[in-house]
């Protein structure tokens, strides 16, 4: 009987060896590549047959082979930041060469990625638990947009600036804002990179992809950062390539960009880029306006000399629109890279020099009715740098980057005019109200050049045990130096220069140590473990209780050491939806401007302490194509911060109404929390349309229970909303593309974006009057681009209109940014491919 039972089971097991065997000598393989426009390799592609589980991934070298069965199937490659395209072929048995295959850049998307050293970018984006976002700058090479212009289509970001071109800027990120955000360019902290070289005036055409971090920051960038990191990723094409363009728009606004790339056989690259900036910024504003004394000629003695204006003066109840007069701003920057890539023992290694300069008019104060006609700031900067990376260093699985930089800037500013103007242009000399001397400057004396240095050096070490584990070790250094030019004080008329504080040197230092630890499960879950070292040490001025004459200051220095944090992150993947989770506790060190000021508008406080946060964030996202037409993408994040030693930006007022002047102040606020979400939707229709939206919805409320840090007086806000910061935002826009027009090569690109931004409530929400002075109002606007392509690229022109409503914008404190203005812009492109 036993063997009446073998011996079938021995016949179906020799029939399914022969018919493993047989499938096995049936097999197709599909050869191919994947390249985009320029002929560079899509690393991160991804190959697969629609509705099989026949899928692989391309090598370094955009190759790929897949093992199939011979038969009729759809074919569809498709990569981060690029449209997805579908091919029918016939497999049949033996090699099937399917040759080059090309992605064209999506015009307008914006996807999650994440790129780490040590495997391709689609591989890291499918581990991460990190919650990131990412969009293609690539997209916008035709339009005006700046960086911190096109940051500003992220979900959860807000860019908030004080005036038009060259005018401050700071972002929000998920409820924070300033510098709880971090901002680098390829791994290398911005952080003291100068004025030349800030967000909104380097074009977008710098850029690869901009990558924006939510909340727990990877450990490689070594941040302090509570609100999440800005990651810009330059260039690094291998083709020979020019790109020249110019924009001429309103208020007298001038951008011109130049870059050329060369990477020689012997592996030798070169890269070099130049920038510049013009604007008049003559915008019309609306505002309050100084009444100046009734005489309009200034009276003479009997020697004919002009006697000083002295009756103090006033402003206006009502308001009225003026034209900006004294605005100017204009930049250069040059960039300039040089050195060895794809060596055995180096991927990467580039020495630097970036050098810019700036000069601007200072049109007012942090409040609109302070106006200025004479004062100015100018900046130069210089800033060497390298960069050394390795993969595979010595053995497998072994990764290191080293970067380092050092900037030097030269700043100041020139305050010192003995005249008070109004915003009409008129202008008066005066006296200051005890009429014992003339009062020179316009907000407060200022004849000042200092030089500051900042060098920053990073070391990221990483090593895969296997396919499972992974540990890396990061560390930040930075230190800060800025000394007062006394000599140059010294030599000037006045007398009361220089003063205590003039003569004290500023520095810093900081130190962030990280460690991580990875565990990947069959790539489908991925959590990471770290901890987080933070030092800081300043030394500076610290001012006093203001007499009669002047402010006290005592040299001060202080110590925060020894603060660590902590975190875990986690995500899960199925088959089009990642889910993602983390915590952490952080802390934020006091940066430079916070500390030291910034000598024009915002006071310095050496006594601020670290902001130290616990976070909390969960999200998910969903890629899915619905069909070949169609595929929909949602990203959402839901987020919980609470945070104690908040630094929080209030507005002083210095002097009396008349000769007085409103800065900027930062001081510790005691607790703040914050709830908030933000949630993106996106619709493709094959590559001829888009539509998508942004929401972000933040509650940000006064936790402090006192107002004081000596505990002593109680706070009427607790409970209320943080003033100054806006809570909900959101925008959609519609793109449509037209292929093929008037010849093949040439597309017309149609994009409308629609904005919204909720009031803002200017000052705490407890004390206001609800009146419509006492908050910013709602504002609404959008923005049109029409973009002409020629020959693949190779020629363009785009015509922009912002603000189509003329609607008045607003920022910090209320102050007006531009209203409708048009631009154009000419743009050449040459690509030459080297194979």
């Amino acid at each position: 009987m036993i063997v009446n039972l073998i011996r079938p089971a021995f016949v179906c097991f020799l029939l399914c060896i022969s018919l493993v065997y047989a499938q096995r000598r049936e097999t197709a393989k599909a050869i191919g590549y994947v390249h985009d426009s320029e002929g560079n390799p899509l690393t991160e592609a991804v190959v697969h047959l629609r509705n099989t589980s026949y899928s692989t991934e391309v090598d370094d070298k955009g190759h790929f082979v897949l093992l199939v069965q011979p038969g009729e199937y759809e074919l569809v490659v498709s990569s981060i930041g690029y449209l997805s395209k579908t091919v029918s072929v016939s497999l049949k048995n033996g090699e099937n060469k399917l040759g080059h295959l090309m992605l064209k850049s999506d015009p307008n998307m914006v996807i999650d990625q994440v790129v780490i050293t040590g495997k391709s970018a689609i591989a890291e984006v499918r581990e991460t638990p990190f919650n990131v976002v990412a969009l293609d700058a690539r997209s916008q090479y035709n339009s005006t947009l700046d960086l911190a212009h096109l940051l500003d289509k992220a979900s959860g970001v807000k860019i908030r600036e004080t005036g038009g071109v060259g005018s401050d800027m700071s972002i929000t990120l998920n409820g924070f804002t300033g510098r709880n955000i971090r901002v680098f360019i390829d791994g290398v902290p911005m952080q003291g990179m100068g004025s030349a070289f800030q967000l909104n005036n380097i074009p977008v055409n710098m850029a690869e992809r901009i990558e924006v971090y939510k909340g727990v920051v990877p450990i490689e960038f070594g941040a302090d950062a509570l609100g999440g990191v800005i990651n810009i990723v330059t260039n690094r094409t291998s083709n020979t390539t020019l790109d020249a363009s110019y924009a001429y728009g309103s208020f007298n606004t001038h951008k011109s960009n130049v870059s050329f790339n060369h990477t020689f056989k012997s592996g030798v690259s070169l890269q070099v880029s130049a920038f510049q900036n013009y604007s008049d910024n003559n915008y019309k504003v609306k505002t309050t306006y100084r009444i100046f004394a009734a005489e309009k000629t200034p009276e003479t003695d009997e020697n004919g000399n002009t006697i000083p204006w002295q009756s103090g003066s006033s402003w206006s109840p009502d308001s009225a629109w003026f034209r900006r007069f004294h605005d100017t701003y204009r930049n250069e920057t040059l960039i300039a890279k040089v050195g060895i890539v794809g060596k055995p023992w180096a991927d990467r290694l580039l020495l630097g020099l970036t050098m810019g300069q700036v000069h601007k008019d200072v049109q007012n104060g942090a409040e609109m009715k302070f106006v200025y006609g004479e004062r100015t700031a100018h900046s130069r900067s210089v800033l060497p740098s390298f960069v050394y990376d390795k993969r595979n260093l010595i053995v497998d699985g072994l990764s290191v980057r080293v970067t380092g930089n050092y900037n030097y800037e030269k700043a100041g500013s020139v305050d010192t005019t003995s005249y008070k103007y109004s915003w009409s242009g008129d202008r008066r000399l005066i006296k200051d109200l005890r009429g014992l001397s003339n009062s020179y400057g316009e907000a407060s004396f200022g004849l000042s050049e200092y030089a500051s240095s900042n060098e920053s050096g990073t070391v990221n070490i990483g090593y895969r045990i296997n396919q499972s584990h992974s540990i890396a070790v990061n560390n930040v250094l930075t230190h800060y130096l800025r000394k007062p030019d006394i000599a140059s004080i010294a030599q000037t008329i006045y007398p009361d220069l220089p003063t205590a504080a003039d003569s004290m040197t500023r520095t810093s230092f900081k130190n962030t140590l990280g460690l991580e630890y990875r565990y990947t499960f069959k790539r489908k879950w991925n959590t990471n473990v770290f901890a987080k070292h933070y030092l800081n040490k300043a030394s500076g001025p610290e001012t006093g209780t203001n007499t009669e004459t002047a402010a006290e200051y005592t040299y001060r220095r202080k110590e925060d050491a020894g603060k660590i944090g902590y975190g875990i992150a986690t995500t899960y993947f199925f088959r089009d939806l990642q889910l993602k989770a983390s915590a952490e506790k952080a802390y934020r060190l006091p940066t430079d401007r916070e500390l030291f000021g910034d000598e024009i508008l915002e006071e310095g406080n050496i006594k601020l302490k670290p902001e130290e946060s616990n976070n909390y964030n969960i999200g998910f996202t969903l890629n899915k194509e619905l069909n070949p037409a169609f595929t929909v993408y949602v990203d959402w994040s839901g987020y919980y911060r609470d945070t104690y030693n908040f630094i929080q930006t209030i507005l002083a007022r210095v002097g009396d109404d008349v000769n007085g002047n409103s800065i900027y102040r930062r001081t510790n606020h005691g607790r703040v929390t914050r709830l908030g979400t933000d949630i993106e939707g996106r619709l493709y229709y094959k590559n001829k349309a888009t539509i998508g939206a942004t929401l972000t919805y933040m509650d940000i409320r006064d936790k402090s229970y006192f107002s004081d840090e000596a505990g002593k007086i109680e706070n009427g806000n607790y409970g209320y909303r943080m003033p100054n910061l806006p809570y909900f935002f959101w925008n959609a826009d519609a793109a449509y593309y037209l292929h093929d027009l008037f010849g093949t090569g040439n597309t017309l690109n149609l994009n409308y974006t629609l904005n919204y931004v909720d009031k803002i409530y200017r000052n705490a929400l407890a004390y206001g009057d609800r009146s419509s002075k006492d908050f910013i109002p709602k504002q609404l606007f959008s923005d049109f681009t029409a973009t002409y392509i020629m020959q693949n690229g190779k020629y363009n022109i785009s015509f922009e209109v912002r603000n189509i409503e003329d609607a008045m914008l607003y920022d910090n404190f209320s102050l007006q940014k531009p209203g409708r203005s048009f631009a154009v812009k000419l743009r050449y492109f040459f690509i030459k491919r080297n194979r």
